[in-house]
C-alpha cells in the first residue's frame, strides 16, 4: 500500500493514489503533529498540549488512544514508542521532507541556474499555508511559524538565483505582488529595486525605496536597514557592480516544429533615401515580429526571415506568425509567407534555425504578390479549429460541483467566481459548454496575444450581447449599444469597450454595471483561457464576487495549470480509463476505424483532445504518426522547463520508457550527480515518475506519459541520435542478460540511424555485432535461448549483406533455433556462405546444428545425412581450434543417435584441442557413449564434464540430466533420482527452463519405477499433451495401462507408439513399442511376435532400460540367453540373462537392486518366487 502525506497546505493523505479522508479535527491535528515530526517520537504530553492548549480533559489519554487506533486502521504506520508515538513514513512520501531536501540540494547547487530550478520546484510543492485547515480551526503551533519562515527564505533565495541568471525582467511582476503583500520584508524590497534597475527603470527602483522608507517610518518609526540604504546609494551612483552578470547560456541543438515567416518589402526607389526608408521599414517589421513572440533569424536587404517557436514553442506559433504577416502587409507594401514544419534549432546566446522549412518559406514567398500572405498546408491545418465531434463522457463530479454552486448563487443572490483548471485538451471548454446548456450565459475568450486590448474578453461579451459584427461602423455599434441601455454614460463606456471610441478608466465599472443589470435573473459569465489574461483583468474578474451587487451571478473562468489560482477552483484531471475507452469506441465507430483500444488508451492518457486526434489519424491512414496537435501541446509544455532540465529530458527519451541516472549521464556525457538532480526536478514537475528499479544501485524513473517521451525523443536531432543510442548501448552492455532487449534496441537504432542519415559507421556496426554476439553466447551458456535468439537476430539486423560476419551470425542464430526444430533456412544459408569462403569448420558447425533441427522435427533420416555431411566438412577443415569444438558437438550428436563407436572417436579427437564448455561437451558425449556401450566408467567422464561446466561458469543442469539418463541405462534408479534432484537445483539457480521442462516431462518414469501408477499415468498424459509425437511416451503410457488392467488403452498406445517410431526411421525407438505389443499379445493368449526384436538385438539397436517384458516375450517365443549376446552390458541385461537362463530368483534380486517396482512385482517373477 502506498501512502503519501502533504502538509504544505491543507492536510492531505493519499492512499494508493486516491485521497483519503482523515476525519475530524482531533484526528487531523494528531496526524498533522506526527507528520511535522515524522521519524521522531512525539510524547503523549506534547500531543495533549498541542491538541488542548487551554488544558486537556480528564479523558485525554483515552481520546488519544482511540484517535491513534483509528489512524492505524486507516493504514497509517504509527507505532507506540516511549514516551509516545512514532509515525513511520518514507521521507519522500512527505512533502515537507521533500521541501527540506530540496532546500539542501539548492544550497549545494553548482550555479544559480540549478539553484533557481530546484527552488522553483520546491516552492511548487506548496498548496497554501502549512496545515491550513488546522490553522483555520485555531491551531497555532510554533513549528508552523518556523516552516513558514523556511518558505519565505526559499522564495527570497530563488529570486536571488533568478537575478543572478539575468532574469530580472521576468521576476518584476512576482516581486511587486510580494512586496505589496509583505511591505516590511527588506530583502524583497531590495530584490525588486535591483530587478527594476537592471531593466532600465532606475526611477521606479528609487520610488520603491522611498515608499519603503515612508512605510517603515509610519509603522515602525525606523529607517530601512543599511543594506537597503546602500542599494539606494548604488542605484543613485549607477554603481557598475549592480550590472547583471548572467551565467553563460548552454548551447542546445533541438529538432522542433516551428513556423517560419518570410517577408519581402517592396519599397520604391534606389537612392540613399530609399535605403533609409528600407531600414526604417525593416526595424518596424522586426518590432511586429518580436511583439508577437517571434525571433528574427536573418535580414538580407528587403527580405526578413523570422521564426515562431524557437527557442520556445507555443501552441499558437502558426497563428502568431500569420498575425504578424497580416500586420506587416497591412502596414507596408510587402508580401509575406508562413511555412510550418520541423527545423533544427540551436538556442543559447543566439538562436539559429536550419532545415528545409526555411526553403519552403522562400519558395512560397516567390509565388506570393504584394499585399498577400501565403501559407503552407501545415500552417492552414494549424489555423483550422479542430471540430469537436466527440461525445461528452465522464465529469460527473465536476458537473455536480458546478450545478451545486450555481444553485447556491441562485438561492442566495450572492456572486461567486470559480476557475476550472486543467491541461490543454482535458475538456474544460466542453464541460463549460455542457454546463451552460439551458442557462443564461455570456461568453468571452482571452486571446493568446491581446497586446493592445487587455479587456478583449469583456469586449467580446458586450459585442455578443449587443449583436455587434466586425463589419459594423461606429454609428452602428452605438445604435446597438443604445438598444441594450438607455444610460448615456453607460452607452459611452460600452461603445469604447466595443471599439467605437477611446477607452477610459471607467470601462470596467461600466461592464460590471451591465452584468449586474443582466444578472437580475440568474446569469453565468464565462471567460475562457484566463491564463493568457493580464493581471489587471484577472484581478477584476476574481474581485467581482466581492465588488458586484447582490445578484445571482456566477463567473466561470477556465485556465491551464500555472501560478496558484486565486479564489475557488475545480481541477479537471484526466478522464478515467473507463470513460476514455467509451470515448474512443464512440469515435472509432463514428469514423469507421478499427484499432487496438488498449494502445489508444495509453496514447490518449485520459485527454479527450488526444483521443480524438489519434482516431482522426487512424481515419486519415497515418496510424503511426504523432498528431500535430499533440506535438504542439506537449512541445509547449516541454519548453516550460529550464534549458538544463529540457536537455536532460530529451537525453532520457533516447533511453526509452525506463530511465536511470547513470545511463542518462552516459548519453548526455555529463556528471551523474547533476543528472540525478535534474531527473528529480523532472519528477517533481510530473514529466517523470519514480518506480521500483530493476538495476542494482540505480534509481529508476519512467516517463509520466508515453507522449512526453515521444515528443522529447522527436526533438533530438538525427545527427546526434545515433551516437546517443550507441552510448546507451555501451551502458546497458554491463547489465544482466534480462536487459538484452534494451541492448539490442539501442545498438540497432544506433546503426540504422547512422545509415539513414548518410553517415554509416563500420566501427559502430562491428562493435554492435560483437557486443550482441557476446551477449548471445552468455545467454546460450545459461540456457536462455530466447534471449540468445534475440541477440543474434539483432546482430544480423546490423550486419550488411555479404559481410564476412554474416555466416557466423546465421550459424549462431540457426543453432539456437534448432532446439525447437527451427532454423534450417538460416543454417542452409550459413553452410553456403562458409563453403564459399572455404571455411569448412564453420560449414561443419552449421551442418551439425542442422542435425539438431531435423532431430527435434523427428526426421531421423535427414538428421543422419546432416551428421555425415558434418563429418565430411571436418575432414576438409583439418585440425584447428574451431574444428575441435565442432568435433565435441558432433560427438554429442552421434551419441544421441547411438552411433557409439563414431561418438567415442569424435569425443577423443575433440579432447585433443578443446577447453572450457566445449571440453565439457566432449567429456559428456564420451561418458554417455561409453555407458551405452556397457562401460560404467563413463559415469566418471560425465562427472568430470559437470566439473568443467561449473569451472567455466555455465549451468551444469543439462549435463546432470544426461548423467541421470546414464544411471537409468546402467540400472541404478536410486543414483538416477539423486542426480536428477541435483540437476533441478542447478537449473533453478541458473534459470535453465529447458532442463526443468525435461525433468518435469520425464518424471513419469520416476513415479513408474516407484510403483505409483496413477501419478505416473497423470504425468505421462501431460507429457503427451505437450509432445504428442513422441513414440516412447505412448509406449510408457501403454505399459502403465497394461499394468493397471487397461488392455484396450494399452493396445491403442502400443499401435500409436509403433506408428510414430517407424515414421522417424530410427531403429532404436522400435524396442519399447515392439516389446509392448508382444506382451499384450501374450496377455490376449496369442503368440508373441519377436522377429523384428531379434533383428534389433543382433544389430545392437537396443540401449537403455530393458524391463522384464523383453525376457518374458523372448522366453515365450522360445529364445534363450544367446539372443542378448550383442546387447551392451547393464544391470538390466544381467536381469534379463538370468531370467532367460531360468534363474528367476536372480532376476528378481537384480530388479530389486535396480529399484524398479513394476519389474520386481511382475507376475512371472512372483510365480517364480513362489
Amino acid at each position: 500500500m502506498s501512502v503519501e502525506f502533504a502538509v504544505l497546505g491543507p492536510l492531505q493523505v493519499r492512499v494508493n493514489g486516491r485521497e483519503h479522508r482523515v476525519g475530524g479535527f482531533t484526528r487531523r491535528a494528531t496526524l498533522g503533529l506526527l507528520l511535522l515530526n515524522a521519524g521522531r517520537v512525539v510524547s503523549i504530553s506534547e500531543l495533549t498540549a498541542a491538541l488542548w492548549p487551554g488544558g486537556h480533559p480528564p479523558t485525554a489519554r483515552g481520546i488519544l488512544l482511540n484517535v491513534v487506533s483509528a489512524l492505524r486502521k486507516a493504514g497509517l504506520d504509527i507505532v507506540t514508542r516511549k514516551p509516545g508515538y512514532l509515525l513511520r513514513a518514507e521521507p519522500d512520501r512527505v512533502d515537507l521532507h521533500r521541501f527540506r531536501a530540496a532546500l539542501h540540494r539548492a544550497s549545494a547547487a553548482p550555479g544559480p541556474e540549478q539553484t533557481a530550478a530546484i527552488l522553483r520546484d520546491a516552492l511548487a510543492l506548496w498548496r497554501g499555508p502549512v496545515l491550513a485547515d488546522l490553522v483555520a480551526d485555531g491551531v497555532t503551533w510554533p513549528a508552523l511559524v518556523e516552516i513558514t519562515h523556511l518558505r519565505d527564505a526559499a522564495v527570497e533565495d530563488r529570486f536571488d538565483a533568478e537575478l543572478a541568471c539575468g532574469r530580472h525582467r521576468e521576476v518584476i511582476a512576482e516581486l511587486e505582488a510580494l512586496v505589496s503583500d509583505h511591505p516590511l520584508r527588506e530583502r524583497l524590497q531590495g530584490q525588486l529595486m535591483l530587478a527594476l534597475y537592471r531593466s532600465g527603470r532606475q526611477a521606479d527602483a528609487l520610488a520603491v525605496f522611498r515608499a519603503a522608507r515612508e512605510r517603515f517610518a509610519a509603522e515602525l518609526g525606523i529607517d530601512p536597514g543599511p543594506e537597503l540604504a546602500g542599494l539606494e546609494r548604488a542605484i543613485l551612483t549607477q554603481d557598475p557592480a549592480l550590472a547583471a552578470t548572467p551565467s553563460p547560456t548552454q548551447t542546445m541543438l533541438e529538432r522542433k516544429k516551428v513556423s517560419v515567416l518570410v517577408v519581402r518589402l517592396e519599397l520604391p526607389g534606389a537612392d540613399e533615401a530609399a535605403d533609409e526608408r528600407l531600414e526604417t521599414a525593416v526595424a518596424q517589421v522586426l518590432r511586429h515580429v518580436e511583439a508577437l513572440g517571434g525571433t528574427t533569424v536573418t535580414t538580407l536587404g528587403s527580405t526578413v526571415c523570422a521564426v515562431f517557436g524557437a527557442p520556445v514553442n507555443r501552441e499558437d506559433d502558426a497563428a502568431r506568425a500569420v498575425r504578424a504577416a497580416f500586420e506587416i502587409t497591412g502596414e507596408h507594401p510587402a508580401a509575406a509567407a508562413v511555412s510550418t514544419g520541423p527545423a533544427l534549432v540551436t538556442s543559447g546566446d543566439r538562436v539559429e534555425v536550419g532545415g528545409t522549412v526555411l526553403d519552403a518559406g522562400l519558395r512560397l514567398l516567390a509565388h506570393t504578390t504584394k499585399g498577400e500572405v501565403g501559407t503552407c498546408p501545415v500552417t492552414d491545418r494549424a489555423l483550422t479549429p479542430t471540430a469537436d465531434d466527440a461525445p461528452f463522457v465522464g465529469r460527473s463530479r465536476e458537473m455536480a460541483l458546478l450545478v451545486e454552486t450555481y444553485e447556491q448563487v441562485r438561492a442566495t443572490s450572492r456572486p461567486r467566481t470559480i476557475t476550472l483548471v486543467g491541461e490543454p485538451g482535458v475538456g474544460k471548454s466542453r464541460l463549460v459548454r455542457e454546463f451552460a446548456t439551458g442557462r443564461r450565459t455570456l461568453t468571452g475568450r482571452t486571446p493568446p496575444f491581446a497586446r493592445d486590448d487587455v479587456f478583449a474578453p469583456l469586449a467580446e461579451i458586450v459585442r455578443s450581447h449587443a449583436q455587434i459584427f466586425d463589419t459594423d461602423d461606429a454609428a452602428a455599434v452605438t445604435a446597438k449599444i443604445q438598444a441594450i441601455s438607455d444610460d448615456p454614460w453607460l452607452v459611452t463606456q460600452l461603445c469604447a469597450l466595443a471599439g467605437a471610441g477611446p477607452q477610459g478608466s471607467d470601462v470596467l465599472m461600466a461592464w460590471r454595471r451591465l452584468v449586474e443589470h443582466l444578472a437580475e435573473e440568474p446569469l453565468v459569465v464565462i471567460v475562457e483561457d484566463v491564463h493568457w489574461a493580464d493581471d489587471l483583468l484577472l484581478g477584476f474578474l476574481h474581485g467581482l464576487a466581492d465588488t458586484a451587487d447582490d445578484v445571482p451571478l456566477l463567473v466561470l473562468l477556465t485556465a491551464r495549470p500555472g501560478p496558484p489560482v486565486r479564489g475557488e477552483s475545480i481541477t479537471l484531471d484526466a478522464l478515467s480509463e473507463e470513460d476514455t475507452a467509451q470515448l474512443l469506441e464512440t469515435l472509432m465507430a463514428r469514423h469507421d476505424v478499427v484499432a487496438d483500444v488498449p494502445t489508444l488508451l495509453r496514447q490518449a492518457a485520459g485527454n479527450p483532445l488526444f483521443a480524438a486526434e489519434y482516431v482522426r489519424m487512424l481515419r486519415d491512414g497515418a496510424p503511426d504518426a504523432l498528431p500535430e496537435t499533440v506535438q504542439t501541446v506537449i512541445g509547449a509544455r516541454l519548453d516550460s522547463l529550464p534549458q538544463r532540465e529540457r536537455s536532460v529530458l530529451q537525453d532520457a527519451a533516447v533511453l526509452g520508457p525506463a530511465v536511470w541516472p547513470g545511463a542518462v549521464a552516459v548519453v548526455a556525457e555529463r556528471d551523474a550527480a547533476e543528472i540525478a538532480r535534474s531527473l528529480e526536478v523532472l519528477a517533481q514537475r510530473d514529466f517523470l515518475k519514480r518506480q521500483t528499479s530493476r538495476v542494482l544501485g540505480e534509481a529508476e524513473y519512467a516517463f509520466s506519459h508515453v507522449l512526453v517521451r515521444d515528443v522529447a525523443y522527436d526533438r533530438v536531432p538525427r545527427g546526434t541520435k545515433a551516437m546517443k543510442h550507441y552510448h546507451a548501448a555501451e551502458w546497458v552492455q554491463a547489465l544482466p542478460l534480462e536487459h538484452v532487449p534494451l541492448l539490442a534496441y539501442h545498438f540497432q537504432e544506433a546503426v540504422w540511424i547512422a545509415e539513414a542519415s548518410g553517415k554509416p559507421c563500420d566501427i559502430m556496426g562491428r562493435k554492435a555485432r560483437t557486443a550482441l554476439t557476446d551477449a548471445g553466447r552468455r545467454a546460450t551458456a545459461l540456457a536462455a535461448r530466447d534471449t540468445a535468439i534475440r541477440c543474434y537476430r539483432a546482430a544480423l539486423a546490423v550486419c550488411p549483406p555479404g559481410h564476412p560476419d554474416q555466416a557466423g551470425l546465421l550459424t549462431l542464430l540457426g543453432s539456437s533455433l534448432a532446439w525447437s526444430g527451427e532454423g534450417l533456412g538460416e543454417l542452409a544459408e550459413a553452410v553456403e556462405l562458409h563453403c564459399g569462403a572455404r571455411n569448412f569448420a564453420g560449414a561443419a558447425e552449421a551442418s551439425r546444428a542442422s542435425w539438431r533441427a531435423t532431430w527435434h522435427q523427428g526426421d531421423h533420416a535427414a538428421a543422419e545425412r546432416h551428421l555425415d555431411r558434418t563429418i565430411e566438412f571436418l575432414a576438409l577443415a583439418g585440425p584447428d581450434e574451431r574444428a575441435f569444438g565442432v568435433q565435441a558437438y558432433l560427438a554429442h550428436s552421434l551419441t544421441l543417435v547411438d552411433r557409439l563407436d563414431d561418438a567415442v572417436s569424435a569425443a577423443r579427437e575433440a579432447l585433443r584441442g578443446t577447453t572450457g564448455v566445449e571440453r565439457a561437451i566432449a567429456l559428456e558425449a564420451l561418458g554417455l557413449a561409453r555407458v551405452k556401450q556397457g562401460d560404467p566408467e563413463g559415469i566418471g567422464d560425465l562427472r568430470q564434464a559437470v566439473t568443467e561446466r561449473r569451472t567455466a561458469g555455465v549451468s551444469p543442469s543439462l549435463c546432470l540430466f544426461n548423467t541421470g539418463t546414464a544411471y537409468a541405462v546402467l540400472g541404478d534408479a536410486k543414483a538416477r533420482l539423486a542426480v536428477r534432484a541435483e540437476a533441478r537445483v542447478a537449473a533453478q539457480r541458473h534459470g535453465d527452463d529447458d532442463t526443468i521442462t525435461w525433468l518435469d516431462s520425464s518424471r513419469y518414469l520416476d513415479l513408474f519405477w516407484d510403483g505409483r501408477y496413477a501419478e505416473a499415468l497423470r504425468h505421462v498424459d501431460e507429457s503427451i499433451a505437450r509432445s504428442p509425437g513422441q513414440s516412447h511416451l505412448h509406449a510408457a503410457r501403454g505399459r502403465v495401462r497394461l499394468l493397471t488392467g487397461d488392455l484396450t488403452g494399452a493396445t491403442e498406445d502400443a499401435d500409436r507408439a509403433l506408428e510414430l517410431a517407424r515414421s522417424k526411421g530410427h531403429p532404436g525407438e522400435l524396442q519399447h513399442p515392439l516389446t509392448l505389443k508382444a506382451r499384450i499379445a501374450l496377455r490376449n493368449g496369442d503368440p508373441a511376435e519377436v522377429g523384428e526384436l531379434l533383428v534389433l538385438l543382433r544389430g545392437r539397436q537396443i540401449t537403455g532400460p530393458i524391463g522384464v517384458d523383453l525376457p518374458i516375450v523372448l522366453a515365450a517365443a522360445g529364445h534363450g540367453q544367446d539372443c542378448l549376446a550383442e546387447v551392451s552390458w547393464s544391470r538390466w541385461k544381467d536381469a534379463a540373462v538370468a531370467y532367460l537362463g531360468g534363474d528367476r530368483s536372480e532376476a528378481l534380486r537384480i530388479y530389486r537392486e535396480i529399484g524398479s517396482v513394476p519389474d520386481t512385482d511382475d507376475e512371472s517373477l512372483v510365480i517364480g518366487r513362489k
